[in-house]
């Protein structure tokens, strides 16, 4: 087992890693997304650690209990790595492959070999050593092979077709997976038949099958605006939708009933497709992209943007990373803002509004490649089923704001309803009858009511927990089985109101949103789903927090995970049993406490179920 590694049952995450050893770069494309981060690459240095720093973040990972389903070496070009190198890199992959064959296969993943992105420049050079570790390779040109030849230069200026060509020709025969792709901007798609026939005169001439080909459609990155003082020429512009949806009529019209159909159906357009990370809810969850100095980034769309950097794996703790991932996210959607379209969208459960990383650089609320989408999905009902009606599309948007937009869930709760007319006691309103100065002079009831005694943990992000009767406002959560849930729990709190604290327990209540009618008031009330005790001697000491213990509800959430309904509220209170008890009867001797603490007032966790 790699050093560093958890037992294969132990893994509670699992991410796809690209990892970017190098930003250097043997050709110099003037639409490049990485903007001038090529031109500065110390490929020495990148020789150097590259090693290193894979086995470190690996380590850390696995340590962490996060296991990289993929790695694939990405760049820059990776292979402008010394052979060297990339033989311990391409060992390092192998090696974490065969050491979790089991989790890997239990998941569906049969990876053994690594992968590679490249511009196929040096292939012939490091040809055996490909064969040799078995590698998947993805090879990137430009179609038509005309703007390959004026776009793919070398760092001289030099066209780079005729070896690319010879270079494919020479993949055609690799007995290992191969695959190539092409980035298309606008001016791509000038010459639509002209890239036809390409595609034919590569899959016909080099010999390689174009059903293993796939589309990327670039866009107008931040970064190239940069490098190009605010002046996007041509060839860094994005190919708008009326024309990405006729590009894709067109080669629908060509290929079908040929042998190149199931490449179009399958393979080509498989960025747009469900599967893919852009349609990902929450894609800072489970894609990284590592470089060789340890800073760890979103993928390579936000390669070199501080919006889009999780932070460094040489330093910062896995689970800080992992959180800064999934807050940059759901912060870059939110940013953007929820489009009226994609409220109304039959398919934002398949879509989620598209790529985060794309939103942040085109200031767009709506997937850059909606109307292609769309129609890929029409092409394919079965596989992504349209939400026809309209009740269900309702349903589908407030499962989408609830989980990415928040404060718009907030914001559109209905208005609480009119205090109704009732008559209280004038004393009722004497300062020394108010709920706080009852608090104040009560101890165990500072205790009950402590916004400091009971923490919340979600994956690794702790936050104190108040009683829901004292707060302003509240706080919703969107959590799954995948989640690590645990309470935090100052040891006071069992020492409160009780002299053996052998005999007390943590007491929890759990609540669900769903309407139920009973006592003798008749008062509507949230359906009590299950009652849990954990016997306080039995709770272990919180690696968090000194003078706390700890107890874990992940898997007592997994346990009722049936009692939870979707697009429904669940509501945990948090108490002790001495405390539960003193509630009540303090309730029965002081009717100043029993009116304004008639619900109960213990802390509390409100979340949706969402799988």
């Amino acid at each position: 087992m790699t050093a560093g590694a958890t037992p294969e049952n132990s893994f509670h995450s699992h991410i796809h890693l690209l990892y970017v050893p190098t930003l250097a770069c043997n050709l110099g494309c003037r639409y490049c997304y990485l903007g001038d981060q090529t031109n500065g690459a110390d490929l020495r240095r990148d020789s150097r650690r590259a090693a290193d720093t894979l086995r470190t973040a690996l380590d850390a990972f696995l340590a962490a209990g996060v296991l990289p389903f993929n790695v694939s070496l990405h760049g820059g070009e990776p292979t402008m790595l010394p052979p060297d190198v990339l033989d311990q890199l391409f060992g390092i992959i192998r090696r974490h492959y065969l050491d979790h064959f089991d989790e890997l296969t239990a998941l569906g993943f049969r990876k053994s070999a690594p992968h590679i992105k490249t511009n196929l420049y040096n292939f012939d050079r490091l040809y055996d050593l490909f064969d040799r570790h078995k590698v998947s390779i993805s090879a990137s040109i430009d179609l038509p092979l005309s703007l390959h030849e004026r776009y793919r230069t070398t760092r001289r200026g030099a066209s780079s077709l005729k070896r690319t060509l010879a270079n494919l020709r020479l993949l055609a025969g690799y007995p290992h997976s191969a695959k190539i792709s092409s980035t298309l901007y606008r001016r791509h798609l000038e010459d639509i038949p002209a890239l036809i026939a390409d595609i034919r005169r590569i899959h016909c001439e080099t010999g390689f099958d174009m059903n293993n080909f796939n589309f990327m459609f670039g866009f107008e990155s931040a970064l190239n605006r940069e490098k190009s003082a605010g002046c996007l020429t041509d060839e860094l512009q994005t190919v708008p939708e009326e024309l990405q949806l006729s590009f894709y009529e067109a080669l629908k019209a060509e290929f079908s009933g040929s042998e190149l159909e199931e490449g179009f159906r399958r393979n080509w357009f498989d960025e747009f497709k469900p599967t893919y990370c852009t349609n990902a809810f929450n894609c800072g969850e489970r894609f990284f992209l590592l470089q060789g100095d340890g800073a760890v980034y979103s993928c390579v769309r936000g390669q070199g943007l501080e919006e889009c950097c999780y932070g460094n794996i040489l330093h910062d703790p896995v689970q800080e990373i992992l959180s800064a991932g999934r807050s940059r996210i759901a912060l870059l959607h939110q940013r953007a803002g929820l489009d009226q379209q994609c409220r109304d969208c039959e398919y934002l459960q398949i879509c989620h509004t598209g790529c985060p990383v794309v939103k942040l650089h085109s200031s767009s609320a709506r997937s850059y490649t909606c109307a292609l989408q769309k129609a890929i999905y029409r092409d394919n009902p079965r596989s992504w089923p349209a939400s026809a009606d309209a009740g269900q599309r309702q349903a589908n948007a407030r499962d989408y704001i609830r989980g990415m937009h928040p404060a718009l869930a907030l914001a559109e709760l209905p208005p609480a309803p009119a205090a109704p007319l009732i008559m209280l006691p004038g004393d009722l309103y004497q300062p020394k009858n108010a709920l706080a100065e009852l608090i104040e002079a009560d101890p165990l009831l500072r205790e009950l009511y402590s916004d400091r005694a009971v923490l919340i943990e979600i994956n690794g992000e702790p936050q104190p927990l108040r009683s829901q009767i004292m707060k302003n406002g509240r706080e919703l959560f969107s959590i799954n089985s995948g989640d690590s849930i645990r309470l935090h729990l100052r040891r006071s709190l069992f020492e409160a109101g009780c002299d053996e604290t052998v005999r007390n327990t943590l007491h929890l209540q759990m609540l669900r949103d769903t309407v139920v009618v009973y006592g003798d008031e008749q008062r509507s009330k949230q359906e009590h789903l299950f009652n849990h005790q954990l016997f306080y001697n039995l709770l272990k000491p919180s690696p968090l927090f000194e003078d706390f213990v700890v107890a874990d509800l992940s898997g007592l959430l997994e346990l009722h995970r049936e009692l939870f309904i979707k697009g429904v509220l669940n509501n945990l209170f948090v108490t002790t049993t001495y405390l539960r008890d003193y509630h009540y009867q303090k309730q029965k001797a002081n009717a100043f406490y029993h009116i304004q603490a008639i619900n109960l007032p213990f802390q509390n966790f409100e979340f949706y179920w969402d799988e």
